[in-house]
């Protein structure tokens, strides 16, 4: 994270502190909706900070939050966010791998253990690990589904909760679940196709280099 957007962060939490617990749950829903715009951390930050600054002074008047910024909590972001100039497309691009680089790295983790722990089980050297097809398709699926769930989480935090029995919502819970369990761990069983050979060398330096990636474009205050 840029030193600036970690300090103005720093002095977000303190601030909020100091609000009223209701609006202090409020501005947690706003942050997270802010989180899914197609903002820069710095610019998430300054619109936080200016929001935290508004309430605090009308609480000091006795006001409430919802009569600073009304009921529509979303209408009030959506109006800040349209108001601040749009990245270029280069910048945007960057910001969209820069949320999967960390992920991506720490599967690549994941997957270098696992296979260095199975191939000397099975009495194999684990100087050459085999990639196949289905791990790919894995892989692939649990980086579209963290970030499909983090985008649904960031979109609907503002969203009115939806009244419905809690036997449709368990239901409704477990077959997403099930969904995604599928999605993510059939194609490694089913197709064993072997895609390549990594050396062990090859495989911790692709593991890092993502991480080494995010870090670098961590310090530009446009991401």
């Amino acid at each position: 994270m840029n030193p600036q957007v970690k300090a103005l962060l720093r002095e977000n939490n303190a601030r909020e502190k100091g609000l009223s617990p209701q609006a202090q749950e409020k501005m947690t829903d706003i942050v997270v909706y802010l989180r899914g715009q197609d903002l820069s951390e710095l610019a998430q930050e300054e619109i936080r900070r200016d929001i935290q600054e508004m309430i605090l002074e009308a609480e000091g008047r006795g006001e409430t939050i919802d009569q600073v910024i009304g009921t529509d909590y979303r209408a009030f972001c959506d109006e800040i966010v349209a108001a601040v100039p749009r990245s270029s497309r280069r910048v945007r691009a960057l910001r969209a791998v820069s949320v999967i680089l960390p992920a991506l790295s720490v599967l690549m983790g994941i997957w270098t253990v696992n296979k260095v722990v199975h191939t000397l089980l099975a009495g194999y050297s684990p100087w050459e690990l085999t990639l196949t097809v289905g791990e790919v398709i894995s892989m692939v699926a649990i980086l579209l589904t963290g970030v499909a769930a983090v985008q649904w989480v960031c979109r609907t935090s503002l969203d009115a909760p939806k009244q419905e029995s809690k036997g449709k919502g368990f239901l409704r819970l477990w077959a997403l679940f099930a969904g995604v369990a599928a999605a993510i761990l059939l194609p490694g069983l089913l197709w064993k196709t072997p895609l390549c050979t990594i050396g062990l060398f090859k495989a911790v330096l692709v593991t890092l280099l993502p991480a080494a990636i995010y870090w670098g474009l961590s310090r530009r205050k446009d991401l």
